[in-house]
């Protein structure tokens, strides 16, 4: 059990590490918003969202799985749809299938298991978000369809002002609603963290635990993670033989949903609605999780005993850390990516501008508005043109797919830039290793796997397929890196062991690059 300083530190900085991986994707939320808000319209969202036709579920799905967010970056959306009037099936149906897949997790969960598993799990999001919309549209309580008390122009007035009527809309909304639900939707990460040791994970959700299923629901509704977290939890856990319905409650719960998400529905729609809207969430997950419990088991791979794929929802600190705010800090460094603080430094930014717009009254909707208040015409100024909202919409939908496919080939390079990437992680894993420098190692281990992983799809993206050989080889190396990971952890350490294992990483990895070298 964890002393009470190490429960509280533990805690704040599972906070902090959710905060930075959220920045990146919540950014994403607060420029679609204010998108739908200042360019789209009211009736353009509505449209966009399926309206009041049967195409609203799956088409709010489909829109779900284009936009690269999370379950945080959801939630600005969700309060711009609800001022536009869409359904709440359709709101419930976007917030719970964004968060699950997107191209980026989509693509780098195909690498981590076989295909059709992931296929599988997409055909039942699809599922689950369907049977929950037409719950909540046939008994749920729908509220105020015209939230929106100082609407915007509905005219498509487009130029300079609008587009600060949308910047400043991202830094109010960056210090208001939806940075409060981003804290209420981290502190589930909080309270696992005070609960569960460090380590309390490791051998839970065992392929062969009738409760697995269960144990993961208990921990994946507090829980926040990113899409690309999950996949990669995913794999681990196929690849060390866990429960695959485990891995079903965890992507369903753990990515499409936070402590936020319910509280939300339940403050605009009834507390009574959000609670049966949640509890046919949990008992539908769990009972497709129950089902597909033993057809997806993998075949051949005997289960590990243990795994390190939930250590992230456990306490970071150990009764080994003697210097607990070390610790603390050594683990909110090693999870801090470039990408994240650049986001959280903007995001600040934005939070900033919003406090001195509230402190001075700055109306945004006055900036986008064609008439003022006082209904005097304005004239248009030099930048300002008049654009049909159905052109507007058809654009920012296209550019969306267009954003999706170039984001895809940006995130997953060239074989060659990926070869060049996994040498550098693969020189300073193995030298520190070699040396005895075990904290550096397992720095650079998971950057190594991580590319292996980018490296593959890469591969599909630009050559059409990745061979058998190179999957296996694959395969084989991340085994490898999993073994020399145990060998660093292993107390005590033992440098022989560690440098026999880093001969045999050598090998099979010389084999492993060889296959994807361009022969051009």
């Amino acid at each position: 059990m964890n002393s009470p300083t190490a429960m509280l530190l533990g805690g704040l900085t599972r906070v902090a590490q959710g905060l930075i991986a959220a920045s990146p994707t919540l950014l994403v939320g607060l420029l679609i918003a204010a998108i739908l808000r200042y360019y789209v319209g009211r009736d353009g969202t509505r449209r966009l969202f399926g309206g009041d036709s049967l195409r609203s579920l799956p088409q709010s799905w489909l829109i779900g799985m284009l936009l690269p967010v999370c379950s945080i970056g959801v939630l600005p959306i969700l309060i711009q749809m609800r001022k536009s009037g869409v359904k709440p099936g359709a709101m419930s149906a976007f917030a719970l299938s964004a968060p699950l897949f997107n191209p980026l997790s989509l693509l780098y969960g195909l690498t981590l298991s076989r295909p059709l598993v992931i296929i599988l799990f997409a055909v039942g999001s699809l599922f689950i978000v369907t049977a929950l919309g037409l719950l909540w549209d046939a008994f749920g309580r729908q509220g105020s369809p015209w939230a929106d008390d100082n609407p915007p122009s509905e005219q498509g007035l487009i130029g300079p002002r609008r587009l600060a009527a949308s910047v400043m809309m991202m830094a109010r909304d960056a210090s208001g609603k939806p940075l409060a639900l981003t804290f209420l939707a981290l502190s589930g990460l909080a309270v696992l963290a005070a609960v569960l040791p460090y380590g309390a994970m490791q051998h839970s959700v065992e392929r062969d635990d009738p409760l697995a299923p269960l144990t993961m629901l208990a921990v994946a509704v507090p829980i926040y993670a990113t899409p690309m977290l999950a996949m990669s939890q995913l794999g681990m856990m196929f690849q060390h033989a866990n429960s695959p319905g485990a891995a079903f409650t965890l992507l369903i719960l753990g990515t499409g949903l936070n402590l936020a998400t319910p509280f939300w529905f339940a403050r605009h729609y009834g507390w009574k609605s959000s609670a049966v809207w949640l509890t046919t969430l949990l008992l539908i997950v769990v009972g497709i999780s129950y089902g597909i419990n033993k057809p997806l088991v993998p075949p051949g791979v005997e289960p590990a005993g243990h795994t390190h794929a939930f250590d992230i929802y456990a306490n970071p600190l150990s009764a080994y850390h003697t210097d607990l705010w070390a610790g603390s800090v050594s683990a909110v460094g090693k999870q801090a990516d470039i990408a994240g603080m650049i986001a959280l430094a903007v995001l600040a930014g934005f939070a900033l501008i919003g406090v001195i717009a509230r402190a001075v009254g700055i109306d945004e909707a006055r900036l986008a508005s064609k008439t003022p208040i006082d209904e005097e015409p304005v004239m248009r100024r030099r930048f300002d043109i008049i654009v049909p909202r159905g052109v507007i919409g058809g654009t920012m939908l296209t550019g969306l797919v267009a954003l999706s496919v170039v984001a895809c080939y940006a995130y997953y390079p060239s074989p060659n830039e990926c070869l060049d990437e996994i040498s550098l992680a693969r020189a300073e894993c193995l030298s520190a290793a070699n040396s005895g420098d075990v904290d550096h190692a397992l720095f650079w281990l998971p950057v190594w796997e991580e590319w292996s992983r980018r490296l593959e799809v890469g591969t599909f993206l630009r050559r059409g397929e990745v061979r058998r050989y190179q999957s296996m080889q694959g395969y084989l190396v991340r085994k490898k890196l999993e073994l020399l990971e145990h060998e660093l952890e292993h107390d005590p350490f033992e440098i022989d062991e560690v440098r026999s294992v880093v001969r045999g990483l050598l090998a099979t990895n010389s084999r492993w690059v060889q296959s994807f070298r361009d022969p051009s």
